[in-house]
């Protein structure tokens, strides 16, 4: 006799709903409309002057085998670099801690966000996330246009790569890290900064709605915003490639940093 659940090619899959009570996801926002990274508990936060505009660094401590790749004055001296007015705007910079769940769902090297809330400090933010040096990530072979330029990408700035047959295998070290994160997400995320103030904020000479303008950021296709971004950031590096300005060795000090209150063991490896 025929059995129907021998044949039923849905049964335990996700299509039938298997697994749909229990699979991990990160929410979207907490506490109200605010977004899950905008939540930055027990960060130390550190004042700085670049030329005459003050940023505002909000370090979080680094939970075991993390690490904050970058130090607060690597990302000075690198913004130091960039024209004067593609910085104005930019409040906080803030070195963020990511959960596990959030390293082993949806990792990332950084972030913009046009406006962030975090407890007592707002204003538009860039976030660099911890990172862990030595944990391998997997990268699939069946790779878009986009995908390969950042495949290639990872490769320049050092991370050793492993291939099998179903993925390409790569290891970050804390070299490679800091390359990607100071030398190509820093500058990917100032360009997005640059991009809203020249294709929206600018031309709308009133920046008091801010939620019409973040309407009219929003509304071009995200591949137009990513490809204004990427083309910033590479054109700033080679140029201070080509000054000789990058790569610069990294500054490292330790009792600099324990005057701000913070700890040097988030900013190197144990």
């Amino acid at each position: 006799m025929r059995n129907p659940t021998r044949r039923n090619r849905n049964i335990g899959t996700e299509r039938q709903g298997h697994g749909q009570d229990n699979r991990m996801k990160i929410p979207s926002h907490w506490d109200g409309d605010r977004w899950f990274y905008e939540k930055v508990e027990n960060a130390v936060a550190v004042e700085r002057n670049i030329g005459d505009l003050g940023l505002t660094f909000l370090v979080q401590p680094v939970t075991a085998g993390f690490v904050h790749a970058c130090t607060i004055d690597d990302i000075c001296y690198l913004l130091s670099l960039a024209p004067k007015g593609d910085i104005a705007g930019v409040d906080l910079v803030i070195l963020r801690q990511p959960t596990r769940k959030q390293q082993g769902l949806r990792p990332v090297w950084g972030r913009l966000a046009y406006y962030a809330e975090t407890g007592r400090h707002s204003g538009r933010a860039i976030f660099l996330e911890a990172q862990q040096p030595g944990v391998p990530f997997r990268w699939p072979r069946s790779l878009t246009p986009e995908g390969l330029a950042e495949f290639d990408r990872l490769r320049a700035d050092g991370h050793e790569i492993e291939e099998d047959r179903r993925a390409f295998n790569i290891k970050p070290t804390m070299e490679s890290i800091r390359a990607t994160q100071l030398y190509r997400t820093l500058p990917h995320e100032l360009g997005h900064h640059v991009d809203y103030l020249t294709n929206v904020s600018e031309p709308a000479q009133d920046e008091s709605d801010y939620d019409r303008l973040r309407e009219l950021y929003f509304s071009r296709p995200q591949s137009e915003r990513e490809a204004f971004a990427h083309r910033y950031a590479d054109e700033l590096t080679a140029q201070l490639r080509k000054k000789g300005a990058v790569p610069f060795v990294r500054q490292d000090d330790p009792e600099a940093m324990e005057r701000d209150g913070l700890d040097p063991g988030w900013f190197n490896p144990v």
